[in-house]
C-alpha cells in the first residue's frame, strides 16, 4: 500500500490519517516519493524558492494521538505583540478567533526569550505614542513590573500581561507551542485552512476560517498560501526612493541577542570560551556605546551574506559568538573594566530578534515619499513615524565600516526622519490571496519605508486595525480589498473609537449621543509656559508651536539670551501649522521685528496685532543667530500647565522640513491674549490627542481636585454605555518601574439628572487606564456630569474624550 506523506488538501489528509491509524506495519513496506513543496508564482525580487524533498525509503510507523478539526471566523498566524493586538481586537469586535503561536510565550521580539523592549515612537517626534490596546498592556505592565523597560531587561511580567490580556478573551482561543505546518487552499486565491503541530501535546490541528492574517514576522503564511512579496533592497527606480540604492541588493539588515547582567555585589570572574570572538580594543567596537552593561545591545547583530531563514541556527551560533566576545570585552578588557567587575551575566538569548524578511504587497506598496511627506489616504488604518533606521546588513562584521546614522542626529535628520503618516489598508492584505490579512513586518512596503514601519509598536497598532477589519468584513460580507474601497471610513470610526489614532481622523460617529450635547465645567486651565528654562542656541532656524483660541494674537514674547557684545535685530515669523506634526506651511501670515541687546537675558516681545482664525494651531519662528540663545524647558518637568499641542523644531539651511524636539520639549513664550484651549467642548470634538487641535479638557490646576465636565442636551436621551478617554501622556516614553501616569485620572464618578436631582451611575476608585467603557442599564437624562475626585498625581483633571451610546444588544 502506497500514500502521500502530504494530502493536497484537507478531506484526503483526513481519509490519509484514517488510512494510516487503520493499517499494520506488516502491511507496508515502502513509501511513495514526497512531493515538492507548491512553488508560490514568481513575484517581485529575490524570490526564495524551496527545493524538491528528497525520496524516503523505509515505512512509517504512525503513532498521532489526536487531530483536531475546528473552524474559526478569523485565523491569526503569529504571537507577537502584532499578532497578540491582531487577535484581541477580533475578538472582542465579536469574531470567534484563533491566535497560532509556535513559541511557549506571546511577545515574539518582545518576550523574556528574546527581550527587545517595544519603546513607543514619542522619541521619533511629538504626541505620537501609541494608543489602543497596546497602550492597555504597556501600563498594566509598568505598574506590576519591578524592573526598568530597556533592552536586555524584559521579564516575564510582560509575557505574563500578553498572555492574560489573550486568555481573558472569551472570543479568543490560544494554541500556544503549535507550529503552522501546511497551508490549504480552497482555490489559487483563498486559504481554506492551515494544518499545525503541537509538539507538547502530540496533537495535529486542521484549523479552517474564511479569514486569516499572517504576523509571523517571516510572511510564513503568506509565502505558503503562494502570495507575491517582495525580498531585499528595491533600486532608486522602481519607487524613485532618494534612499534606494542604484543597483539592487540581497543583504538584508540582521539578527540581534540580547543579554542582562546583574551586580552581584562581589567579584564574578568571567572567562571568555575558546570559540568566542575577541575584542581586545576599544577600535574592535568602532562608535559601539557600551557603558549601559545591564542589558543590551541591538548592535550584536549578525546579518548577511547568511540568511535570516534558512540560516537561522547558524546566526544564532555566530551571535552567541559575539554576545559573549563582547561580555568578555567588558569585563576583561576595556578600558573601563572595572565597572563590570561584580557584574556576572543573568540571561543569554537563544532566538535571534529578526528584523527583516518578507513584505507582503498589497494593493498598496508604501514608500519613502509617503513617510517623509505624507497624504491623508481614506484607507489610512493606523500610523508610523519611527525614521527610517537602515542597519548595515553586514552587522556587527562590519563594525570598522561607518554605519548608516541614526535617524534623530540633526547631521542627517533631512535624509532619514520622517513625519507621522498612515498606513493604508490596503498595505494590510495580500494582492492576490484575498483573504490574507497582514500585520507587524509583512506589510505592503517598499524596503526604504520598511525600514521605519518595521518597528514593534507600529505593528501592535497595525495588528490592532487588522483585527477591526476583520470584524468588518464579517459585518459588511466583503473581503479586505472590498472593505478598503467601500467601508473604509466604517473602519476608521471603529478603530478611532477604539482609542487608536489615525492622522486627520476625528470622530464621526452618528451613533454617539455625546456629539449632540452642550458642554461646561467647573474651571479650565489657561494656557502657560514656564517663564525659566535652560538656553538654546539658535544654530539652526527654531520654531514653538501653540494652540490659538481667542482669534488674535497682540503679542508674542520670547525668553531670549545673547551672549554678542552688540544689539540684534530679530525677525519673527507666524504660520500655520495643520497638525501638531506640520511645519510644511512657506508663508508667514504675520511679521513682527524686535531688538535683542547685547548680552541681555529676560523676555523680548515681539507685536503682531493680527487676527488669526481662532481653535487652530499656529507656530513662530525664528532664523539661525549664533550667539543668540531660546530658552528651552521639558513638559514633564512638572510644569503647572503642559501644553497638550506644543511641540519645537529645528531645522538645518536649506531644509524641506522641520525635525521635532521630542521628549516633551518646547520652548518659552508668553502669549498675549490669554488663550484657553482646554475647555470643556474637548471631550466631543471627536481627538484623543493632540492631532489639529489640543482635544483636552484639563481643568484649573491652581482650583484643585474634585472638578467635573458635563453633557447638557436640549431634551432627554436614553443610553446604556459611556466612554470615557483619560491621559497617559502620549508625549513620552515611559521605562520607569512601578510606574503609573501621574496625569492620568483615578477616582471618578459618572452622575446622571434625573428630574432635578442627581444620581450616580458609575463609581470608579483606583483606576490608571487611559480609556474605560462603562454599561449600564439604560437611562434616560438630559444631563450627563463626570466628576473627578483624585488622579495619580496631577492637580488637574484631564479628560480628552466623552462617548454615550445606547447600544442595540447590551
Amino acid at each position: 500500500m502506497k500514500f502521500s506523506l502530504l494530502p493536497a488538501n484537507r478531506r484526503s489528509f483526513l481519509q490519509w490519517i484514517s488510512a494510516v491509524l487503520g493499517m499494520s506495519s506488516a502491511d507496508s513496506t515502502t513509501a511513495a516519493p514526497v512531493p515538492a513543496l507548491q512553488q508560490s508564482p514568481t513575484s517581485g525580487s529575490g524570490r526564495i524558492d524551496s527545493e524538491p524533498r528528497a525520496r524516503l525509503g523505509g515505512y512509517i510507523r504512525p503513532r498521532t494521538i489526536e487531530i483536531v478539526h475546528q473552524r474559526f471566523e478569523l485565523i491569526v498566524v503569529g504571537g507577537g505583540i502584532s499578532g497578540t493586538c491582531a487577535a484581541v481586537s477580533a475578538a472582542r469586535n465579536g469574531l470567534k478567533t484563533a491566535l497560532v503561536h509556535e513559541r511557549s510565550m506571546l511577545g515574539g521580539n518582545s518576550s523574556s526569550e528574546v527581550r527587545l523592549f517595544p519603546e513607543n515612537t514619542a522619541a521619533q517626534s511629538t504626541w505620537c505614542k501609541e494608543s489602543g490596546i497596546l497602550d492597555e498592556i504597556h501600563v498594566e505592565e509598568r505598574i506590576r513590573n519591578h524592573d526598568p523597560q530597556i533592552e536586555g531587561l524584559m521579564n516575564c511580567h510582560w509575557d505574563l500581561v500578553l498572555y492574560e490580556w489573550a486568555a481573558r478573551e472569551p472570543n479568543l482561543t490560544l494554541f500556544l507551542n503549535t507550529s503552522m505546518r501546511e497551508v490549504e487552499m480552497r482555490d489559487a486565491a483563498h486559504i481554506l485552512a492551515i494544518h499545525a503541530v503541537q509538539l507538547g501535546t502530540e496533537k495535529s490541528f486542521v484549523l479552517e476560517a474564511p479569514l486569516f492574517v499572517d504576523s509571523t514576522g517571516d510572511g510564513v503564511l503568506a509565502y505558503r498560501a503562494g502570495a507575491d512579496f517582495r525580498w531585499g533592497v528595491e533600486t532608486k527606480r522602481e519607487y524613485g526612493e532618494p534612499l534606494a540604492p542604484n543597483e539592487p541588493g540581497k543583504g538584508l539588515m540582521g539578527n540581534t541577542l540580547f543579554f542582562r547582567a546583574r551586580d552581584a555585589g562581589r567579584p564574578v570572574l568571567f572567562r571568555r570560551p575558546s570559540w568566542a570572538v575577541e575584542f581586545d580594543a576599544e577600535a574592535d567596537l568602532t562608535e559601539r556605546g557600551h557603558r549601559f552593561i545591564d542589558g543590551g545591545y541591538w548592535w550584536i547583530e549578525v546579518g548577511a551574506p547568511l540568511h535570516p531563514i534558512r540560516d537561522n541556527e547558524k546566526i544564532r551560533d555566530e551571535a552567541l559568538r559575539q554576545v559573549l566576545g563582547v561580555w568578555d570585552h567588558i569585563k576583561n578588557r576595556c578600558v573601563d573594566r572595572a565597572r563590570a567587575a561584580n557584574y556576572g551575566l543573568d540571561f543569554v538569548g537563544f532566538w535571534p530578534y529578526k528584523r527583516e524578511s518578507r513584505r507582503v504587497i498589497g494593493d498598496y506598496v508604501l514608500q519613502q515619499k509617503d513617510v517623509q511627506n505624507p497624504p491623508v489616504r481614506p484607507d489610512d488604518i493606523a500610523y508610523g513615524c519611527w525614521g527610517i533606521d537602515i542597519h548595515v546588513p553586514g552587522g556587527i562584521h562590519e563594525r570598522h565600516i561607518a554605519p548608516y546614522p541614526p535617524p534623530r542626529r540633526d547631521a542627517n535628520w533631512q535624509s532619514y526622519g520622517t513625519l507621522p503618516y498612515g498606513i493604508p489598508l490596503r498595505s494590510c492584505y495580500s494582492r492576490n490571496v484575498r483573504n490574507l490579512l497582514t500585520a507587524g513586518r509583512p506589510i505592503s512596503t517598499s524596503y526604504v519605508a520598511f525600514a521605519s514601519s518595521r518597528v514593534l509598536p507600529t505593528g501592535a497598532i497595525v495588528g490592532q486595525a487588522v483585527g477591526g477589519a476583520a470584524a468588518l468584513c464579517r459585518r459588511f460580507h466583503c473581503d479586505p480589498r472590498e472593505l478598503a474601497q467601500k467601508h473604509a471610513a466604517d473602519l476608521q470610526q471603529l478603530l478611532i473609537r477604539q482609542d487608536c489614532h489615525i492622522p486627520g481622523i476625528e470622530n464621526e460617529d452618528p451613533n454617539d449621543l455625546a456629539r449632540q450635547a452642550e458642554t461646561m465645567a467647573s474651571s479650565d486651565a489657561v494656557m502657560r509656559f514656564a517663564e525659566d528654562g535652560r538656553p538654546r542656541e539658535l544654530h539652526y532656524p527654531s520654531a514653538q508651536l501653540f494652540p490659538i483660541s481667542a482669534g488674535r494674537i497682540d503679542s508674542i514674547e520670547l525668553l531670549l539670551s545673547s551672549s554678542l557684545p552688540h544689539d540684534v535685530w530679530l525677525d519673527l515669523g507666524l504660520r500655520p501649522a495643520a497638525h501638531v506634526w506640520d511645519f510644511r506651511a512657506t508663508r508667514d501670515l504675520a511679521r513682527a521685528r524686535a531688538k535683542l541687546p547685547g548680552g541681555h537675558h529676560g523676555f523680548v516681545r515681539f507685536d503682531f496685532h493680527a487676527d488669526v482664525p481662532a481653535n487652530a494651531l499656529y507656530y513662530v519662528h525664528l532664523p539661525a543667530q549664533p550667539g543668540v540663545s531660546w530658552s528651552m524647558i521639558s513638559d514633564i518637568e512638572g510644569q503647572p500647565s503642559r501644553i497638550p499641542a506644543g511641540t519645537s523644531a529645528a531645522d538645518l539651511p536649506g531644509a524641506d522640513y522641520w525635525r521635532p524636539l521630542s521628549g516633551g520639549t518646547c520652548f518659552v513664550i508668553r502669549l498675549s491674549p490669554e488663550q484657553r484651549p482646554y475647555g470643556p467642548h474637548n471631550v466631543i470634538t471627536g481627538g484623543s490627542r493632540p492631532d489639529r487641535w489640543t482635544n483636552l479638557f484639563e481643568s484649573d490646576p491652581e482650583r484643585g481636585l474634585p472638578a467635573w465636565v458635563e453633557l447638557r442636551w436640549p431634551k432627554p436621551v436614553r443610553f446604556n454605555q459611556v466612554e470615557v478617554t483619560f491621559d497617559t501622556d502620549v508625549n513620552r516614553r515611559i521605562m520607569l518601574p512601578l510606574f503609573r501616569y501621574p496625569e492620568c485620572v483615578r477616582d471618578y464618578e459618572v452622575a446622571i439628572n434625573m428630574k432635578g436631582r442627581w444620581k450616580t451611575i458609575i463609581a470608579e476608585t483606583g483606576n490608571y487606564f487611559r480609556r474605560r467603557v462603562h454599561r449600564i442599564e439604560p437611562v434616560s437624562a438630559d444631563r450627563l456630569r463626570l466628576r473627578v475626585t483624585a488622579t495619580n498625581g496631577a492637580r488637574a483633571a484631564r479628560v480628552y474624550a466623552i462617548r454615550v451610546y445606547n447600544e442595540v444588544g447590551v
